[in-house]
């Protein structure tokens, strides 16, 4: 009987934890870069941005960076990296960042482990 509640309190402890991290409960400062960065990368998208949103681009961008998770929905949903890139290209050309993050944008994935999915090369 001991070993039966043991084992009970067991699945219970890791479906309330599968619960849980499906929830996906973020900090309010995760949240807050998330709609920061969305909000940005509208006013790239609608020419509307200006030379001092770097900082937000940036502390944005950090804070969102400690979720990877996260990062790489918002870089799906929006091509954050390239509309952080169209930013840089428009307000900072001479920013030593640029050629690392172009070469970063230009690289789409398939996946959130970066996989390539069926690019096998030049077809024949």
């Amino acid at each position: 009987m001991n070993t039966f509640i043991l084992w009970a309190g067991l699945v219970l402890l890791v479906g309330l934890l599968t619960f849980l991290n499906h929830k996906q409960i973020y900090s309010s400062k995760v949240k807050r870069a998330y709609r920061e960065l969305r909000g940005l990368a509208e006013s790239v998208s609608e020419g509307r941005s200006v030379p001092e949103e770097l900082e937000k681009w940036e502390q944005a961008i950090e804070e969102l960076e400690k979720q990877p998770n996260e990062y790489n929905k918002l870089d799906a949903e929006i091509g954050l990296r390239r509309v952080f890139v169209m930013y840089l290209e428009q307000h900072y050309p001479q920013d030593r960042r640029l050629p690392g993050l172009q070469e970063a944008a230009a690289y789409v994935k398939d996946s959130v482990w970066g996989l390539k999915l069926g690019d096998y090369g030049p077809k024949k």
